[in-house]
């Protein structure tokens, strides 16, 4: 009889699966019974029981997690971002100069003006500094000559000059700016009312400044190597406002004191403004041509570029042309003083005086157009104000404005448009 090998291993896996595939055979068989919708409900009633089963698991986990972290509850943790942007400091704020309109750290307001007298004989030019003044004032002095006084807070430039000597009607301006008068000597009345007055003035004659180079290294006042005696006389616009306030002109003058800041607009629209190249053409004594200026009107830049004696006028330092956004031309009265002279060095002469304290008729150029305006002030603490016909306040460009003043019975301009 032939012996039969059974594997027990088989055996015992056969089994344990018999069970196994009756319990499946006879899903399988209920399963195959299903019409199509019954299966549809059934896979749909599955997954619904399987998602309520999982969500039951996640919120006992969540209710009954351990606390691993020692953090109380009431402290809150920052949330971290890969993406986070990076808080950079606020831009620093910005004020409006009283004396342009243009706007400027708060910093600057913390000194006075300096009003500085520039000569413009023809010896002096080109000069140095102009273009960084916020204000130029113009007129005439002796000998047919004009002068500027050229005011400064927001900028300071390191070389600004020629500087020449003080006169009365420049002083009583720079009294109504709360300004720091800067001069190279003057003449006695000038002198006289600085002193009498106890105006803040800086006089470079007195600073043992005549054999200074300025080449030093923090020269106040120097004299420039290029140039010849009295047209030679320069400043450090930094270096002057830190002796006046070692000299405590500070504390006896502030920004604003006999301040009243102009009106200022913003620039029109291109077709708002008024035709390229109109020109303004003054004369201070009787068309005298060295010193006869025009003022061309640069629509491109909304600017004014100056021209002295019919050449452009530069800057020495940086050769660019002379510009301004404001032109005001006004009409001031004047007379002559019997100049007594200085002994044997300077011969007795008439010296010229302005009315400052007064009023009369000016004409503002600005964005290319002309307005008709009054000039007023009422004493030499106050600042000069413009009006129009209708006693409004004049609308200035933001940026320099350059005062051009001319006696009625002597000076003249015309506007060609």
């Amino acid at each position: 009889m032939q012996e039969i090998n059974f594997d027990s291993q088989d055996i015992i896996k056969s089994e344990i699966d018999a069970p196994k595939k009756k319990r499946f055979s006879k899903f399988r068989s209920w399963y195959n019974n299903l019409s199509h919708n019954q299966k549809y409900v059934f896979w749909i009633s599955s997954i619904i029981v399987v998602v309520f089963i999982l969500g039951v698991i996640s919120i006992l986990i969540i209710l009954f997690r351990p606390n691993s972290s020692p953090v109380q509850a009431n402290n809150k943790i920052p949330k971290v971002s890969l993406y986070q942007k990076e808080k950079l400091p606020p831009a620093p704020k910005k004020v409006v100069d009283p004396l342009d309109g243009v706007y400027v750290s708060p910093s600057v307001l913390n000194r006075p003006p300096l009003a500085v007298m520039i000569e413009n004989s023809l010896s002096a030019r080109p000069q140095s500094g102009l273009n960084e003044a916020d204000l130029v004032y113009e007129a005439q002095v002796e000998g047919d000559i004009t002068r500027f006084m050229a005011v400064f807070l927001q900028n300071t430039p390191n070389l600004i000059g020629p500087i020449r000597s003080a006169r009365l009607y420049y002083i009583s301006w720079a009294q109504g700016l709360g300004a720091i008068y800067t001069h190279w000597g003057g003449n006695i009345y000038a002198l006289q009312d600085l002193q009498n007055n106890n105006i803040p003035n800086i006089n470079a004659l007195t600073m043992g400044s005549s054999g200074t180079s300025c080449s030093a290294a923090t020269f106040v006042f120097c004299r420039l190597d290029t140039r010849y005696a009295p047209h030679n006389g320069y400043g450090n616009t930094q270096n002057i406002w830190a002796l006046a306030q070692s000299q405590g002109l500070y504390s006896s003058l502030t920004l604003g004191k006999n301040e009243t800041p102009y009106t200022f607009a913003n620039t029109p629209k291109q077709s708002q403004l008024g035709p390229n190249n109109s020109s303004i053409s003054i004369y201070f004594d009787n068309g005298v041509t060295p010193y006869a200026v025009n003022w061309v009107y640069n629509q491109a830049n909304n600017d004014y570029e100056r021209y002295n004696g019919g050449s452009l006028q530069t800057d020495a330092l940086t050769q660019q042309p002379l510009v301004t956004k404001n032109v005001v031309v006004m009409y001031v009265t004047g007379y002559t003083e019997s100049y007594p002279g200085e002994g044997t060095t300077e011969a007795a002469a008439p010296i010229w005086v302005l009315n400052t304290v007064s009023s009369g008729n000016a004409y503002i150029f600005n964005n290319g157009q002309e307005t008709k305006a009054t000039w007023s002030k009422t004493s030499n603490n106050s600042r000069m104000t413009f009006t129009d016909s209708n006693g409004n306040p004049i609308k200035f460009q933001r940026g320099q404005i350059w005062f051009e003043v001319i006696e009625p019975q002597t000076g003249s301009f015309t506007y060609t448009k």
